[in-house]
């Protein structure tokens, strides 16, 4: 065979392979997006069974299941105001078989108070926003502060004696609760618990005088008559407990019309093609007719649902807002 033939077949037999090979990677890693979820997705819950977070995961969960084809399981992983629930998070592989279902007490607030937290905000990647809604204050029903004004006055007259219970050391409701005692000039001590459902438990009991809780956590308590709820941290009253005094209605309170949110995370490092396929299961079971209806039960809000991107930027402007307030407040 003359030599610029050969040259020239072999040429042609190298190109070939190299486009075969390319052809191969390509559909190596198509096959590769396309296979997550390849087993069971685990939501971590950084709170006990039976409080809002727990609640709102469990209302989307299975719906996830169904879309994505593989089973999504609930992992309570509880302790030290969320933080066990977000390291658990960041010491998965970063494939989309492990997310959290976050909030703004353990997601910003706690990294952002505790300067020994053993992560950082930009640990954990956005996928989805899944709600907000403002903190409750509840009492048991026979305390003898109807509302926030009546408690207020009654904590003045009453300095130190009275206790209120937050899910923890750095979480929304103890951020709000210190917050509250600065406004309006009374001291209470502070009770950190490990969950929202425990704190219910006692304030009935009579263990602690308030609790501070969601209003997804308190509302079926309330129209029970099992708890009392005498204030929501919110401009309006809130539909779910229309007897619930707003901190808009007292002058004293005005800039703390706040409410905590859920956003579920993955792992810093997650393919964006899996963070996208996750996104679109959530996004599709916030949807569900039932789901909606259980949303406006537990008093919590969803105006629209949001892409990675804007679940992102919420998060961005989220810690942007709260990283002044943290600052100025002075934590057990």
């Amino acid at each position: 065979m003359p030599f610029a033939r050969f040259t020239s077949t072999r040429r042609s037999l190298m190109l070939a392979m190299c486009a075969g090979g390319l052809s191969q990677a390509l559909t190596t890693a198509a096959f590769a997006q396309t296979a997550f979820p390849s087993t069971t997705v685990s939501m971590i819950v950084p709170y006990t069974a039976g409080g809002a977070s727990d609640i709102g995961a469990r209302m989307i969960t299975q719906e996830m299941g169904r879309l994505l084809g593989q089973p999504v399981i609930v992992d309570n992983a509880a302790g030290a105001g969320g933080a066990l629930g977000v390291q658990k998070l960041t010491r998965a592989t970063p494939d989309g078989h492990t997310v959290l279902y976050g909030s703004l007490s353990e997601a910003l607030l706690v990294p952002l108070i505790n300067p020994r937290a053993s992560y950082r905000v930009e640990d954990l990647l956005p996928v989805a926003f899944v709600g907000g809604t403002p903190a409750v204050f509840v009492t048991r029903p026979d305390f003898p502060a109807k509302s926030l004004d009546e408690f207020i006055a009654m904590a003045k007259r009453n300095p130190g004696k009275l206790s209120y219970g937050s899910p923890g050391v750095g979480t929304f409701q103890h951020v709000i609760g210190e917050a509250f005692k600065a406004k309006v000039g009374v001291f209470m001590l502070h009770i950190p618990y490990r969950g929202g459902a425990q704190i219910l438990n006692d304030v009935m009991s009579g263990q602690i005088d308030v609790g501070i809780t969601s209003a997804a956590n308190a509302a079926g308590f309330v129209r029970s008559g099992r708890l009392k709820a005498i204030g929501v941290t919110a401009a309006q009253r809130l539909a779910a407990i229309p007897d619930a005094q707003s901190f808009g209605d007292i002058p004293a309170l005005k800039g703390l019309e706040l409410s905590t949110w859920g956003v579920v995370y993955a792992p810093a490092g997650t393919p964006a093609a899996v963070v996208s396929r996750l996104n679109a299961a959530i996004n599709q079971a916030l949807m569900l007719p039932a789901t909606v209806e259980q949303r406006v039960r537990l008093g919590v809000e969803l105006k629209a649902t949001m892409s990675p991107e804007e679940t992102k930027a919420f998060v961005a402007a989220e810690l942007a807002k709260y990283r002044p307030l943290v600052q100025g407040i002075k934590l057990d």
